[in-house]
């Protein structure tokens, strides 16, 4: 029928029926077509159904006036607008168009339904008049709830439906959705035809809304209507799970909370607000719980804007997928438990939930909670993580180094976090991770109280396997791979990191390569201008070729991958912006040292707050050695004089590689440092490592 707008011009009269007429539409049918099953339900007053319909009227929503075919079994629904109701007399304005004659002639009206949330109330008034704008009723004393036990659909508008089959694309639009079942009216483009179709042949279903892809899924082609060059498609999904992730055997840990949050989001499909009930929640999902003849989640949507609700009414926002849809028989009625994957959510609330659930499985295990400064400071004086030699670097800046971790664990979850380990306000245990290029984060200040009772050191390390594991899928984390750095003769993260790499035996997943360490400091007679056909200029994508070329015949590891220097991840990115925002500083420089125009080294200047890390790896001139052919200690201090302008004090920590190199050209190597980096798309071999080295330091 062809749609007309809501308001229609007011009849000038109400169309009185005639007795026959009357007799002709409201007669019975004698033998009408079988009805779908209903359970019957409980009594509604007149004066309760008129409250339902000023509702129905102050939502600009619809009735379903319901007639019978006077000789076939079929059934004609008309929709139709209340106006205000007072007392018995409803007035109704039709919603369509129709032939009001073909009507009058072939049709006898039967029922109203009116809608009252899944169910419907089952309404038998009399026809007071009837004419093409409008029908006028008396409504009985009473009327009845009824449940139809046919799987609930909701009317759809603007969703571009997109049906995929052997290489054929035909294109429509959504009608209605359920849960098991949706319709869809499909057209034809020349020289397409039905025919390309094959009925029993699943098909792949797209839904979008704009350029915002909301559904995908294989679906069952269940009937169609025949129709030339449009056809609605009554189209069920055919799977109840989908991958969204590649597998792993370590998932994330799920907790069932008392009392459950709630799930509110605006369905994607359709105008209208849900919300469920948590079964159990995850850093990474959550899974809830519905029946199943009002279900609305099915396996592939997408849920663009997800609220995470608290029995506090603090809440988490951000972007979930339906990954699974579970039949069950609950103890009253059929239902679902349906698994969502989050997608997407903004680091600080991503953060504040896993702070939860790491209290949850551990209420002294803390995730970014508020330090006591003047207690870290304590915890890291007394564990020996600041040493004289440290502290001789801390105490020359201490008042900047004090105002950086201030910013640092107090105000930035986007760019860092912190794991503590406490008890009684006492820290035992700590580690801390920091974003430091734009997708690699460095995992550093691992320390812990020395007692044969203290776990706290494996639990910060098991928490922050942990938020690695929920977090790297994220996109607002920007986590494709994790770093840091240790010195050989530390035990234990050589047994940890060092021992991860050795037993996977796969570089390009996790690998460990060795740096020289050393101090360069200014002298006020000492010379920057470089040797004859020595240049230092701007990188080009070549240059990170031809390292790249040289890393990979002399490690073959992830070291360039890990700290943004291959040519795919060179450009783009806002972290240092994102660290401008929260008061800190982080910049990078890139250069290449050339011999007569041939490139001997890559440099990379980088610049971060003082004390950003510790070990003043953050703050850093790294050189990497392509050839070493005519490079010496001297060109290499010289090097390095010409770039101190980028920084505020007079000496300047300075990483090689090869370490070889520096050991070869003379340099005088302060310290060993071991770069170990692990690619997060494939974390289960680390866990698995993790596993067995933990229950065997247990025990």
């Amino acid at each position: 029928m062809e749609r007309v707008p809501r308001k229609t011009p007011a009849a000038s009269t109400n169309t009185e029926v005639s007795p026959e007429e009357k007799d002709q539409i409201a007669r019975p049918n004698p033998d009408p077509p079988p009805s779908p099953p209903i359970v019957p339900g409980k009594e509604i007053s007149r004066q309760q159904l008129i409250n339902k319909l000023n509702n129905i009227n102050f939502q600009d929503r619809t009735v379903t006036v319901v007639f019978r075919h006077r000789t076939y079994a079929r059934q004609l629904q008309l929709k139709a607008y209340p106006l205000p109701c007072q007392n018995a007399r409803l007035v109704c304005r039709w919603a369509e168009r129709f032939p009001f004659d073909q009507l009058i002639e072939d049709y006898r009206f039967q029922h109203l339904h009116v809608p009252k949330g899944q169910q419907l109330l089952e309404v038998h008034p009399e026809i007071k008049g009837i004419n093409q704008q409008q029908i006028v009723f008396t409504l009985p004393e009473t009327c009845r709830e009824i449940s139809v036990r046919n799987l609930h659909r909701h009317p759809c508008s603007e969703i571009a439906v997109y049906l995929f089959q052997n290489g054929a694309a035909f294109y429509g639009t959504l009608i209605d959705f359920g849960a098991s079942q949706f319709r869809a009216g499909i057209s034809t483009t020349p020289p397409q035809t039905f025919g390309w179709l094959e009925p029993d042949v699943p098909v792949t279903v797209v839904f979008t809304r704009g350029n915002k892809t909301l559904y995908s899924g294989q679906c069952r082609i269940v009937r169609h209507d025949g129709g030339l060059q449009m056809r609605h498609f009554i189209l069920e999904p055919v799977q109840r799970q989908i991958r969204r992730f590649p597998p792993r055997k370590f998932r994330s840990t799920r907790h069932r909370l008392t009392p459950p949050p709630d799930v509110v989001f605006d369905h994607p499909l359709f105008a209208k607000t849900i919300t469920l009930k948590v079964h159990d929640l995850s850093g990474s999902g959550l899974s809830v719980e519905e029946e199943e003849s009002m279900a609305v989640l099915t396996p592939g949507l997408i849920i663009p804007s997800l609220e995470l609700v608290f029995s506090d009414g603090s809440c988490l926002r951000g972007m979930a997928q339906v990954v699974y849809c579970h039949p069950y028989q609950g103890s009253r009625t059929a239902m679902v438990r349906c698994g969502l994957a989050m997608l997407d959510i903004a680091t600080e609330d991503h953060i504040r939930l896993l702070s939860l659930m790491h209290q949850v499985s551990d209420a002294h295990a803390y995730v970014c909670n508020k330090v006591d400064m003047e207690a870290l400071w304590d915890f890291f004086f007394e564990t020996g993580f600041i040493y004289p030699q440290k502290y001789e670097f801390l105490q020359a800046n201490k008042a900047t180094i004090k105002a950086t971790y201030e910013k640092l664990y107090h105000r930035s979850p986007s760019v860092a976090s912190h794991f503590i380990y406490q008890h009684n306000g006492r820290i035992l245990a700590h580690m801390a991770t920091v974003r430091y290029y734009e997708s690699s984060w460095l995992i550093h200040h691992h320390a812990a109280i020395r007692s044969p009772h203290n776990r706290g050191g494996l639990i910060v390390l098991n928490q922050v396997g942990r938020f690695i594991n929920e977090s790297h899928r994220l996109a607002s984390m920007k986590m494709d791979y994790v770093f840091c750095y240790y010195r050989p003769d530390n035990k234990f993260p050589s047994q940890v990191f060092g021992g991860a790499a050795r037993n996977i035996k796969r570089p390009k997943t996790c690998s460990i390569d060795a740096l020289a360490y050393f101090h360069h400091r200014s002298k006020p007679d000492s010379t920057s201008d470089l040797p004859t056909h020595w240049a230092i200029d701007a990188i080009g994508k070549d240059d990170l070729l031809d390292l790249r070329t040289f890393y990979e015949h002399r490690s073959g590891g992830l070291m360039l991958d890990a700290l943004h220097l291959v040519p795919e991840r060179i450009e783009g990115g806002d972290l240092s912006a994102t660290y401008r925002q929260m008061g800190l500083k982080r910049d990078r420089h890139l250069f290449a040292l050339r011999y007569r125009d041939k490139l001997r080294a890559v440099i990379m200047v980088n610049q971060a707050d003082l004390g950003l890390n510790m070990s003043d790896l953050t703050d850093a001139i790294t050189l990497l050695v392509v050839d070493d052919l005519y490079l010496t200690c001297d060109l290499v201090e010289t090097v390095v004089a010409r770039l101190i302008h980028y920084y505020e004090a007079d000496t300047i920590p300075v990483l090689l590689y090869p370490e070889e190199t520096a050991r070869q050209m003379g340099i005088e190597m302060e310290k060993q440092y071991i770069l170990w980096a692990y690619s997060t798309h494939d974390l289960d071999d680390y866990f698995a490592y993790l596993k067995r080295l933990l229950k065997f330091i247990q025990h």
